[in-house]
């Protein structure tokens, strides 16, 4: 694989990504893991479906959160 393909890949996923959680700083880092901020809130990881992963979860328990006031 190619690193302009690799390249063009970390793109795509930052974009879904960024699309999907508003409000979050999302990256990747030379090291290659995922990152997420927001705030105070920081999501690290080598696998970018388990930041999404992570991130759902913490979107679900803001919205438990907000619903019970």
């Amino acid at each position: 694989m190619s690193m302009e393909h690799t390249a063009q890949q970390v793109t795509h996923r930052l974009t879904e990504l960024t699309t999907e959680f508003a409000g979050w700083r999302i990256g990747r880092g030379g090291s290659g893991n995922w990152w997420a901020v927001r705030g105070n809130e920081l999501v690290r990881t080598v696998n970018v479906e388990e930041l999404r992963a992570r991130l759902r979860e913490l979107a679900a328990a803001q919205r438990r959160r907000e619903d019970h006031g």
